[in-house]
């Protein structure tokens, strides 16, 4: 997942939270009126209609009669699609009628089931008349698919959130983080960045060299690879606060060189390790903290295996 900074995502919360307020002090009087729901303006139902799929308000509201018809066909509503489990008959009905006739107008996009992203992006160009689109969500998406729709979305000028749950194994990450820096809106700087996938430890060091400004980092698996000679260069990552990763079975003199160029600033440090027992050896991290992680204050280790070399030094 990718986030830009902070403060941005503050701001949109608070005006999401201020226009939740308005439109519920607009409805309370309403109520006092004792008002019926088609005697409200269409301001307030277009506010209300941002809170809601487009797929139910279209279900909900498109026959009720022709004052509903029009607000829904002439509507300047920017859209949010939440496309969750559908069997493939009833999307091809759903897109058709409600996501091609109004592309220009969605600004939320999530698709959960990796057929609807080949038939929506499908030619992949046809992205480029989502102008308003700012998220895009992808879960269970294959990595095919990913790259020619991430080379279409430098075109929009209003996209500045993804989030991908890919379905597959990538040999090559570092491709695909090239694609998503490229980004234009991703220009601002990424500040959490969170994989939930698995990911070549050889990677893992040009990662690091694109986030400059990275404040908190979580890998959900960093997988041991056949090329080990991975270049150093200390990069040390002054906002760098907080790191939780899964090793699987990367030896801990590669995790201590990874720490040497990149942790010094960290204060937490989160590790699920495997089978090296150098990582139970207490007198070698004590070092390592003391030498490489001056300011850490959580260190936090579950390592999977048994100690059987030499007890003592645990």
């Amino acid at each position: 997942m990718i986030r830009t900074k902070r403060q941005r995502n503050n701001i949109f919360n608070d005006d999401s939270i201020n226009k939740k307020r308005t439109l519920f002090d607009k409805i309370i009087t309403i109520n006092r009126n004792k008002s019926l729901f088609e005697d409200l303006t269409n301001e307030i139902l277009y506010e209300i209609f941002e809170y809601l799929d487009i797929y139910y308000v279209y279900k909900g509201f498109i026959n009720l009669n022709k004052r509903f018809q029009n607000l829904l066909f002439h509507s300047t509503l920017l859209i949010k699609i939440n496309i969750l489990t559908m069997p493939k008959s009833k999307f091809h009905h759903y897109h058709i009628n409600i996501i091609l006739p109004n592309q220009h107008q969605i600004n939320s996009l999530r698709l959960l089931n990796p057929f609807t992203v080949d038939i929506i992006f499908s030619p992949s160009r046809i992205i480029s008349k989502f102008i308003y689109l700012e998220t895009l969500i992808l879960d269970n998406i294959k990595a095919q698919y990913l790259y020619k729709i991430l080379n279409h979305l430098i075109l929009l000028p209003k996209f500045h959130s993804l989030v991908i749950n890919l379905i597959e194994y990538i040999q090559s990450p570092s491709t695909l983080f090239y694609h998503i820096f490229r980004l234009p809106k991703l220009k601002y700087p990424i500040e959490h960045f969170v994989i939930n996938s698995r990911i070549r430890f050889d990677s893992f060091n040009n990662l690091l060299f694109c986030l400059p400004q990275l404040r908190r980092l979580s890998i959900d698996c960093l997988v041991k690879c056949t090329f080990t000679n991975i270049n150093s260069h200390t990069n040390f990552l002054e906002h760098l606060k907080y790191v939780s990763l899964k090793l699987d079975y990367i030896s801990f003199n590669q995790v201590e060189k990874i720490i040497k160029d990149f942790f010094h600033y960290i204060e937490v440090l989160r590790l699920t390790t495997k089978a090296d027992e150098s990582y139970l050896d207490a007198k070698q991290w004590e070092q390592l903290i003391s030498s490489s992680m001056p300011n850490l204050r959580v260190f936090d280790i579950n390592h999977d295996s048994s100690a059987r070399n030499n007890p003592l030094i645990y």
